[in-house]
């Protein structure tokens, strides 16, 4: 799975369990300006865990990462090549 499929991914579950965005949003939208939150974030931490089979270390849960569906996916990519 590539890094725009697991954005492709991850952008289905936050729109479904997380937020509810004015529109769809993109896999380089600002997912803080779309309503993400801590409380989210955690939750997405959960997501990540669930469907994609990889922990994220405490260093990298922060606003960097999370920022776009994007950026979170590279991440997720990266720790899947681990």
């Amino acid at each position: 799975m590539d890094t725009q499929q697991i954005a492709s991914r991850l952008l289905e579950r936050i729109q479904s369990d997380l937020l509810e965005p004015e529109g769809e949003l993109t896999a380089g939208a600002d997912l803080f300006a779309a309503g993400l939150d801590s409380m989210a974030i955690m939750q997405l931490t959960l997501i990540v865990e669930q469907e994609f089979g990889v922990r994220l270390p405490e260093s990298l849960i922060s606003r960097n990462t999370f920022e776009t569906a994007l950026k979170l996916a590279g991440v997720v990519a990266e720790l899947k090549r681990a």
